[in-house]
């Protein structure tokens, strides 16, 4: 049977949790796991971590110079796949200027539309929407082919050139996803003999707990959120973000 809704405060809407038990080898602990109403703190931490990581690959330095190493001995096919990856939203964004989506039917009663001949019309029109849909995406891998068929004709030089900007986005965003976990984390797990105390005193706690130990706490968040697989902080998780591919 479903809960009955009950008054709260606004402060209190929006912020629940649930026990948690994490078991690792032959141990196990229970915490209380909250969500986490502002983000805010996580978001700043994630891109601190963003901005550090973009300084490690300034020009000149050891950082930068291990890159262009790595991708000049890279597979040339690995490269392409990088720079294409990379390219894919700009290709979906041309598929959408290209084909437009279908207008969304309004009822005309006026004319003496009746019910059912409109629910006709809006059976077509997701009929079209559907179709529309799968011919953006195979425009887009169209657009993608073509791209490669450019790429495999340029020197190794140049696909490292193009490809390193990429590879560089990709290890900042992974830095900002994983920074923006541990300090959602860091709030949102708590004591589970008092709610309102957390578990870990700092972050650096939690960044030293064994990786199968944090994933555990992550699975478990992930888990309070209402959308299935949301991400921790709205805009990364632990297996990537937005824009990465690593």
């Amino acid at each position: 049977m479903k809960a009955q809704p009950r008054r709260m405060s606004l402060s209190e809407m929006g912020v629940w949790g649930a026990p948690v038990r994490v078991e690792f080898g032959d141990g196990w602990e229970e915490v209380w796991v909250q969500t986490v109403g502002d983000r805010t703190e996580a978001l700043e931490r994630g891109h601190e971590a963003m901005q550090r990581k973009l300084l490690e690959f300034r020009a000149g330095t050891e950082r930068a110079e291990a890159l262009t190493e790595a991708l000049m001995l890279a597979p040339t096919c690995d490269l392409i796949d990088l720079i294409v990856e990379g390219e894919r939203a700009a290709a979906a964004a041309r598929a959408r200027r290209e084909m437009r989506d279908p207008v969304c039917p309004r009822q005309d009663a006026a004319a003496g539309e009746t019910e059912e001949q409109f629910a006709r019309r809006v059976a077509e029109h997701t009929r079209r929407c559907e179709e529309v849909a799968a011919a953006r995406a195979a425009r887009v891998e169209e657009l993608l082919r073509a791209r490669r068929e450019e790429l495999a004709a340029l020197p190794r030089e140049k696909l490292v050139e193009l490809a390193r900007p990429r590879r560089v986005d990709i290890e900042c965003w992974n830095a900002f996803a994983a920074a923006c976990d541990d300090w959602v984390l860091l709030r949102a797990v708590r004591r589970a003999e008092d709610h309102a105390q957390q578990y870990f005193s700092d972050i650096s706690e939690l960044q030293r707990l064994h990786p199968a130990v944090r994933e555990q706490l992550k699975r478990a968040y992930r888990a309070l959120e209402p959308e299935a697989g949301a991400d921790l902080p709205k805009c990364c998780c632990s297996t990537g973000v937005s824009g990465s591919t690593s």
